[in-house]
């Protein structure tokens, strides 16, 4: 049985080097990150991490809420990379410093996430 998930060839470097200017959450649930020429809209389970654990994960419900910690932890930061995966449509966003955004495909029916490069769509999570 074949599980494994492979990146696909979508050129992302022009996320690269964008720095995130703001992390908005929107409800309870979903987190818009806009950087200098582009944004993400989270609509799916998520998690941030660095080389050694799980920073913060988008389950977690104490004093702060998720969204809270993840700007505190990527607000400023630059993009190094974007990776996407098939057949999930799982997608990592990689910023300096070894930390990485991970979001995961939850749903059969419902959109992941959203990513434009500047004001146009470039990606959807399905």
């Amino acid at each position: 049985m074949n599980i494994g998930l492979n990146q696909n060839d979508i050129d992302f470097s022009v996320f690269k080097g964008q720095k995130v200017e703001e992390v908005l959450p929107i409800g309870q649930e979903l987190v818009n990150i806009k950087f200098s020429n582009g944004s993400l809209n989270i609509e799916c389970s998520w998690r941030l991490r660095n080389a050694c654990s799980i920073l913060v994960g988008y389950s977690e419900r104490n004093e702060d809420a998720p969204s809270s910690k993840l700007k505190n932890h990527i607000q400023s930061k630059i993009i190094s990379g974007v990776f996407h995966y098939l057949p999930t449509e799982d997608l990592t966003v990689e910023f300096e410093n070894d930390v990485y955004l991970d979001l995961f495909a939850d749903s059969s029916v419902f959109e992941q996430y959203q990513l434009y490069m500047g004001d146009n769509l470039f990606l959807i999570g399905k």
